[in-house]
């Protein structure tokens, strides 16, 4: 008896849209394409429950007649493709066939459908990928395409959804960028019964970026035009200065096509290379145009990702091109960091070692907080010969030109009780101060040994575990005194996909200490966030704490954890940040009862020692 089975046409449809269509966010791409390609100017798109329980899909396009409205269900039925070549030559989003049949196999699919020269329109729906009725109905112009149920009858996809908030923020996600690539086309998102985007459809992308991202994002944009060989690219680059914590806001278009692609990606990162602090990623939108048959489309079954004929020649495109239109009117990069990587070295210069705290202009690599890191300085003071008062030679460091002050003396017991639980922190914290390094690296000194101690490390791990001392169960409130109330409530206008996932977690983000109201027009309210010390605006760190939470997408149980780490990074000093002897003191003694003193909240070293004999080693003074 063979082994080997034909899968039932079902089966085999069903295992087939896995590939196609993942979650809903695959739907709402399938079914957008199709209405633009249909020839629409205004497209509605309405979800609930994170497009799992209904996704609906309006235009109005120019529709279909009976025959082809039953034709467009049956797997590889297109009118975008005849023979091969086409594939390399086309004008249409959609082009495989395959995107209504995979919906259909996974879901209970409704179609509705009328040419403009019809008086009746088409009905057709599908229940578990088999068809129940076929008939006439009644709609507008257009087509309507109504999915619910998605993966009902897969379990298998259905459990590797994610809740409906993080599924509901992909789908915003992804029409933001096919609104902007689509300026001709009015779209309105609507969530829930609520409509949290609407675009002008008036054929002007960059109108399509303000209603999106609003007036701060545009008012940073430059417009870009480019060509190189036979490719274009136009678009906006954002200023060096308007970054974000990662890569949300760079849409990446190849002939009309939202995508995904390395070369380009690392065109970006090498255009602002210098320009941008590491760790930040500019805004940009581009649109990069091909000729036909120099980039394959048919690579990826969700149309993701495109291959090029000359990866090369389009690394060169993104890179001159937001080169050109960022510094063409401009001496140097605004927020240019500087080309050079080595030290420089001046050639004299007198220090006292009380003002060690300047900052330094010339970039130092890989302080990192290890011995290795104090070798290398020690290999730098290695080659001078040091004076109480002055010093010759080249350490890359400024001179503060104002007055030596005399160094602050005070007993550790003033600033605060610290418990006898660490004799390392305590030997820490009891040591003297010698100064700053750059800005960020405490110098302590004790009787046997040298700390260096990174403050925003340091800082962190205090504010980390004080708010994680004062999270409480979601059923009781945070205590008065571990929130900040806002003398004026700060308003924020968010993007869609933002303003989705602050509305749908609301009730996590207040009982961890932000106070916050969502109003309309995709606008929050924040009046009050979690207690620290902090120059930053509130505002400005809650978006940075809102991005890196999205970005990040940790599991469902550790989500406001990471809320917690997120906000104590923001929270915390920064490096470069000057802090007087009183500040230092105050934060080197609040490390003594902490669980974890030697790791900031995200696994980094707060602070690394050296010992005297280490030191007499590295001169040569004891072999």
């Amino acid at each position: 008896m063979g082994r080997i089975n034909i899968l039932d046409t079902q089966t085999a449809n069903a295992i087939k849209a896995g590939e196609v269509v993942d979650r809903p966010v695959s739907v709402v791409k399938e079914l957008f394409d199709n209405s633009a390609d249909a020839g629409a100017n205004s497209i509605k798109i309405e979800f609930n429950g994170g497009g799992i329980s209904m996704i609906r899909v309006t235009d109005n396009g120019c529709g279909m007649d009976r025959e082809d409205a039953s034709k467009c269900f049956l797997l590889h039925a297109t009118s975008k493709l005849s023979k091969i070549e086409d594939v390399y030559n086309l004008s249409t989003q959609g082009f495989r066939g395959e995107a209504l049949a995979s919906i259909a196999a996974c879901s209970d699919i409704t179609l509705l459908t009328k040419q403009r020269d019809s008086d009746i329109g088409t009905k057709i729906v599908y229940e578990n990928g088999v068809k129940v009725y076929e008939g006439d109905g009644a709609c507008d112009n257009g087509t309507v395409v109504e999915v619910k149920g998605l993966f009902r009858n897969i379990p298998a996809r259905y459990k590797f959804l994610k809740k409906d908030s993080t599924e509901g923020m992909y789908i915003c996600q992804l029409v933001e960028k096919l609104a902007i690539i689509n300026p001709q086309i009015s779209v309105k998102l609507i969530k829930d019964g609520k409509m949290i985007l609407s675009t002008p459809g008036n054929g002007d992308d960059l109108d399509t970026i303000y209603s999106i991202y609003g007036k701060q994002t545009t008012d940073n944009l430059k417009r870009l035009e480019y060509k190189y060989e036979n490719y274009r690219i136009e678009g906006y680059a954002g200023k060096p200065s308007f970054v974000r914590g990662n890569r949300s806001m760079q849409c990446v278009f190849v002939n009309d096509r939202p995508v995904h692609n390395q070369t380009v990606s690392k065109a970006i990162e090498e255009a602002y290379k210098n320009a941008v602090m590491k760790g930040k990623f500019p805004v940009c939108f581009l649109m990069i145009y091909c000729p036909p048959g120099t980039v394959d489309v048919n690579v990826h079954p969700q149309k993701a990702e495109v291959r090029f004929d000359s990866e090369s020649d389009i690394f060169r495109l993104v890179y001159h091109g937001i080169r050109n239109v960022l510094f063409e009117d401009e001496s140097a990069p605004e927020g240019f960091a500087g080309e050079s990587k080595t030290l420089v070295r001046p050639s004299s210069y007198s220090m006292n070692v009380s003002s060690f705290a300047a900052p330094v202009h010339a970039p130092v690599q890989n302080m990192q907080g290890d011995v290795s890191a104090a070798n290398k300085l020690l290999e730098l003071l290695s080659e001078y010969k040091p004076d109480v008062s002055s010093m010759e030679g080249g350490l890359p460091v400024s001179i503060d030109k104002e007055p030596v002050k005399e160094q602050v003396r005070m007993d550790l017991n003033d600033v605060v009780d610290i418990p006898s639980c660490n004799p390392e922190i305590t030997e820490l914290i009891n040591a003297d101060y010698i100064g700053t390094l750059f800005a960020t690296y405490i110098v302590m000194q004790s009787d046997s040994n040298v700390f260096f101690v990174d403050q925003h490390a340091a800082h962190e791990r205090v504010l980390y575990e004080r708010f994680m001392g004062k999270k409480i169960s979601k059923e009781a409130s945070l205590t008065a005194g571990s929130i900040q109330k806002l003398l004026v409530p700060q308003i924020i206008k968010v993007s869609s996909s933002d303003y989705t996932f602050i509305a749908d977690n609301i009730d996590n983000f207040m009982s961890n200490g932000y106070d916050i109201d969502v109003l309309d027009d995709r606008e929050i309210a924040l009046r009050a966030v979690p207690m620290m010390n902090t120059k930053v605006s509130p505002a400005k760190m809650f978006e940075d704490v809102l991005s890196d939470l999205k970005h990040d997408t940790p599991d469902k149980n550790d989500l406001w954890y990471h809320l917690i780490q997120t906000t104590a990074c923001k929270a915390a000093v920064k490096a470069g940040d000057k802090l007087d002897i009183v500040e230092i003191r105050e934060l080197l003694s609040q490390m003594q009862g902490l669980n974890d003193p030697y790791h900031c909240a995200h696994g980094r070293p707060t602070f690394f020692k050296v010992s005297r004999t280490d030191l007499e080693k590295r001169f040569k003074r004891i072999v």
